[in-house]
């Protein structure tokens, strides 16, 4: 019995890691992400529950779509769909399908992404929920011609309305926001995203409200930020960042000191910007003035 109850807690803990890994990927927490979901991958690996390693996988994969890298994104996501079929498991709400269709989109990979949103849209019109119905339609919305995407997105909110997840609504609002901008559809795009950086700023999905407004402000529309700037407001490791490249480091250099990648530091160095209400390096240290 003792040897049970543990094991019992051990699969409790891969399932809680694997669950804040993703989490923190939506909120781009690098750092926490990649630890979190490599103790739940060892903890999986160790007890042999694949179907939490399914999940820490695609929280690594959130994270990069989230950073922007699209292509380490779709490698995550297409190791989570091996993973699936090794199990068994075929429903559509655990496939990573429209992850991979945006990841392959932003890759120009174009005929990829058509068969994969070709395959699960069959796959949630044949389980008919709301919530994979939705995600199959932004796939669609994503891949079909532009005199065709507005029908698929309108009708993915539709469904979204069916469901709680503010998160998912929101994604499709940005991709429908995008596609409107590069159909220079400036107004209707302006709808969607301002609705999209809304969601994604109350959810802390940090990654996302930085696209998103970054959308916004390509249609020409002055983009607010949420809360005024100020040095409070940068978290321990936006302030060690900053502090570095404040004292002359470059961020190659910054990256090494803290076991990061280049790309993380860029990605940080952006919120010092915004929250720091400067647009360059050399401002830096002027902004963080005796704390420098």
């Amino acid at each position: 019995m003792p040897i049970v109850v543990r094991s019992t807690k051990r699969t409790d803990l891969a399932l809680g890691l694997a669950g804040l890994a993703w989490l923190q990927a939506r909120r781009g927490r690098d750092e926490e992400t990649r630890a979190l979901a490599a103790e739940a991958i060892q903890v999986c690996v160790e007890l042999g529950v694949r179907l939490y390693e399914v999940w820490a996988t695609a929280a690594l994969g959130e994270l990069e779509l989230g950073l922007g890298d699209a292509a380490r994104a779709a490698e995550h996501f297409e190791e989570q769909r091996r993973l699936l079929r090794e199990l068994g498991i075929t429903d559509a709400d655990l496939s990573p399908a429209a992850e991979l269709v945006d990841a392959y989109t932003r890759l120009g990979r174009v005929n990829d992404a058509e068969l994969v949103a070709a395959q699960f849209m069959t796959a949630a019109e044949a389980k008919g929920q709301p919530w994979s119905l939705a995600r199959a339609l932004r796939c669609r919305g994503l891949v079909v011609r532009d005199a065709d995407h507005a029908e698929q997105f309108e009708r993915a909110l539709r469904f979204h309305a069916h469901t709680l997840d503010e998160f998912e609504t929101a994604r499709t609002q940005l991709a429908y926001g995008q596609r409107l901008r590069r159909a220079r559809n400036r107004v209707l795009a302006r709808a969607q995203l301002r609705a999209a950086v809304e969601t994604f700023e109350r959810l802390d999905a940090r990654p996302w409200a930085e696209r998103a407004r970054s959308e916004l402000a390509a249609t020409g529309e002055t983009v607010r930020r949420r809360d005024p700037s100020t040095i409070d407001e940068l978290t321990p490791q936006e302030l060690q960042i900053a502090l570095l490249l404040a004292a002359g480091r470059t961020t190659r250099e910054a990256a090494a000191t803290l076991f990061l990648s280049p790309k993380t530091i860029e990605y940080h160095l952006r919120h010092v910007y915004q929250k720091l209400d400067i647009t360059s390096r050399s401002e830096i240290a002027d902004a963080l003035g005796e704390d420098a």
